[in-house]
């Protein structure tokens, strides 16, 4: 059994679980200040090296300030599900309850995080060398001979090597004393309890539901019926009553609100670049503009978040700030996000910053909080997290929300921003964009030269065409006078290009006045 090393069980899952209880288990056996271990009387029989239940809570309750037995228990039974003391007479882990039920420890050579990687070779040499023993003491239960059958068949190239080591750990082991294997074998018997439990047991090594249900406490139905009442009572008092068509009319004005700036459901400014090649929009919306747009700035009027969670917002309003005087609050709020988004070891220095600077009494920079932010902040400060300006942060927000937002959006510096905001407009394809550039044939491509020059000629009468609509285009904005005017310059120009399509509107357009007067007749 290959035992891993320091830096190998580092690497490990739950490496750092691992190390936390083994540091209660090691405390525990401390020869002076640890759990009472010693001969304990199992009616004629004396047990060597054991405790009972009740040492293990008392001393958890003692050492680690747990005044609650339960817990303490609770605590204790996590410990002997992963193997670091099992029960005596079962040799696996069991509920720790406050009663004289016997438990050893287990020797650190066998802690699961010391022996990560025991595999099949393992597990077959001590089911073997338990058959070759006396079966009424070291029988195998059901589950064991099955996979010691299945051990075989997989291991049948190796079997003989299995059988070797069984047999000679078999030998050391009747050199010892019967104290020393009694020990041994309990040990080794609860170890593989854990390594490999039952089919009908949940494995500690390995996320499963089963492991949740071994912690429930069950409760008594007056417990039940009276937190259910509280949790009701709670409801009741903190519901909040909202009419229905209320709900649906904050709700279609909220859609109404963002619906321009959803380039899905929306419309996209300028152009989409999910349907077109204008990618001019990911140079608009990136964090900071020098000019932006008037969606972005009318979006900062919508309330404070939307404004303070933009770069570019949140500097035109650090510039407002300056101008009146009062950019404590935002400047505290900038510095919050640094310690956010900063490594851990740099949390410590910059919230002594930001305490120095904000919060501290005569701060250059002070802002206004209660007394109760400032006395948890402080105690916080000796071993501080990410979250320790949380509270005092939403404080901020809320005062920004009522004093410098406000004048922010009513104040000169905001209109000036709206009034000379770009507003770019989506550009617009041509007229027959649809038309591919090698659409009309080429005269070099024909065999005919008759059919080349009746090409050549229909291409230049749709390029006139072309060119006098794409004029007529270019001047809708003139009156209708206008418009007039260039249809008929494009009638004139088509019926100048070809002189046959003159001849044929000259005849239909006479056809067309004799029936005219004879329908007059």
């Amino acid at each position: 059994m290959e035992v891993t090393t320091y830096s190998q069980r580092k690497s490990l899952p739950r490496s750092l679980q691992f190390q936390r209880m083994e540091r209660i288990v090691k405390a525990m056996q401390h020869p002076t200040a640890g759990v009472p271990v010693r001969e304990q009387k199992l009616f004629l029989t004396t047990i060597p090296n054991a405790f009972t239940g009740n040492d293990v809570s008392e001393w958890i309750m003692q050492k680690l300030n747990i005044k609650d037995s339960i817990e303490a228990c609770h605590l204790a039974s996590l410990l002997c599900y992963y193997g670091y003391f099992f029960h005596v007479t079962t040799n696996g882990a069991v509920q720790i309850k406050d009663d004289n039920e016997l438990f050893r420890f287990q020797a650190p050579y066998f802690w699961v995080s010391t022996n990560w990687t025991t595999g099949n070779v393992e597990y077959a040499i001590y089911l073997l060398k338990r058959t070759l023993r006396n079966r009424q003491r070291h029988g195998l239960e059901e589950y064991e001979i099955h996979a010691l059958n299945d051990l075989k068949m997989k291991l049948i190239h190796q079997w003989d090597f299995v059988t070797m080591q069984a047999e000679a750990q078999l030998r050391v082991l009747k050199d010892r004393k019967k104290t020393d294997k009694t020990i041994i074998d309990s040990q080794e018997r609860a170890f593989w309890h854990v390594m490999r439990p039952s089919p009908d047991e949940a494995s500690i090594l390995e996320m499963d539901i089963r492991n949740d249900l071994y912690t429930y406490r069950p409760m008594k139905r007056e417990e039940l019926v009276r937190r259910r009442l509280e949790y009701l009572r709670q409801t009741l008092s903190n519901r909040v009553r909202t009419k229905s068509s209320q709900t649906h009319q904050s709700l279609c004005a909220f859609f109404e609100l963002f619906s321009d700036y959803d380039p899905f459901l929306g419309h996209c400014s300028p152009s989409n670049p999910w349907l077109t090649s204008d990618t001019e929009r990911w140079t608009l919306m990136q964090p900071l503009v020098d000019n932006p747009t008037q969606l972005r700035v009318r979006r900062w009027s919508f309330n404070c978040k939307e404004l303070i969670s933009d770069p570019t917002g949140v500097c035109e309003f650090m510039k407002f700030c300056k101008a009146d005087f009062s950019t404590e609050s935002l400047n505290f709020y900038l510095h919050v996000q640094e310690i956010r988004n900063c490594p851990l070891s740099q949390i410590k220095q910059k919230a002594d910053y930001v305490y120095q600077e904000h919060l501290a009494p005569n701060a250059p920079q002070e802002v206004n909080i209660n007394d109760t932010i400032r006395t948890k902040i402080i105690k916080q400060l000796d071993n501080p997290n990410r979250d320790i300006f949380i509270e005092a942060e939403k404080h901020i927000i809320e005062l920004m929300k009522k004093n410098s937002y406000p004048r922010f959006i009513h104040s000169e510096h905001y209109r000036n921003l709206l009034q000379n905001a770009t507003n770019p407009l989506p550009k617009k394809p041509g007229i027959f964009h649809f038309v591919k550039d090698n659409y009309f044939r080429l005269s070099s491509s024909s065999s005919d030269d008759e059919y080349d020059s009746d090409d050549d000629e229909i291409r230049k009468n749709d390029n006139t065409i072309t060119n006098v609509s794409n004029n007529n285009i270019h001047n809708k904005s003139q009156p209708l006078a206008g418009t007039l005017v260039n249809t008929a310059a494009i009638a004139t120009a088509v019926v100048a290009v070809n002189p046959g399509l003159r001849q044929s509107l000259d005849s239909d357009s006479k056809l067309a006045s004799t029936n005219h007067q004879t329908d007059i007749k």
